[in-house]
């Protein structure tokens, strides 16, 4: 195994950023997290999609440009990065928070934006039900599950499934979140680590009845 640039990604609530974290205390490399509540249009977005959602997604287009400076910076002194996002996750949001004509005008600044970027060694991605991450925002009191628009949730999903289905830029280690808990059994994150030490070929999959 020599990863450099490593991306858990998973739909909201499914784990991704306390993983990260773990993994990156693991490898002793750079966490990197999209830290989306600092977002200052979040919640204007989930009280009003419609009229929100572009600033939202071109607020996330410029940290994920500065992101880029960040991994090429920590890989040119050798170090490593475990971040709990992948570069293009705006194929996943983009298609359910905004229109055809904001669409068009994103697409048009990311290309100038973020012409180029860095592509993972591996990507992680923890595949949960969309009843599973409800009730995990439900237990740890996420307040912003209340507030999302009616079936943004079930629509994330969707394009979570569509878009690692078609995913090729990197290798890939599909994870059953549903039964695997890598994040509280000691367990299911040493098989997770053997997983990504053993890894063969460009797509592979961990569930709890193949350990």
């Amino acid at each position: 195994m020599n990863y450099r640039y490593i991306v858990v990604e998973g739909a909201i609530g499914s784990g991704k950023s306390e993983l990260s974290r773990r993994l990156a205390a693991h490898f002793d490399a750079l966490h990197l997290t999209e830290n989306t509540e600092q977002n200052p249009f979040l919640m204007q977005f989930y009280s009003n999609a419609s009229n929100h959602g572009l600033a939202a997604e071109l607020y996330f287009l410029m940290r994920r440009a500065e992101s880029v400076d960040v991994i090429n910076a920590e890989e040119e002194k050798g170090g490593m990065i475990v971040a709990d996002f992948l570069l293009e996750k705006d194929q996943i949001f983009v298609p359910v928070v905004l229109n055809d004509k904001e669409q068009a005008l994103f697409w048009a600044l990311k290309r100038r934006t973020l012409p180029q970027y860095p592509v993972p060694d591996l990507v992680i991605y923890l595949q949960t039900a969309a009843d599973t991450d409800r009730k995990r925002l439900q237990k740890r009191g996420d307040s912003a599950v209340n507030l999302f628009p009616a079936g943004y949730l079930n629509r994330i999903h969707v394009e979570y499934s569509r878009f690692f289905h078609l995913y090729q830029n990197a290798p890939l280690l599909i994870v059953n979140a549903d039964e695997l808990d890598v994040n509280g059994n000691e367990e299911h994150f040493e098989l997770l680590l053997r997983a990504v030490s053993d890894l063969q070929g460009s797509r592979n999959y961990l569930n709890l009845s193949e350990k």
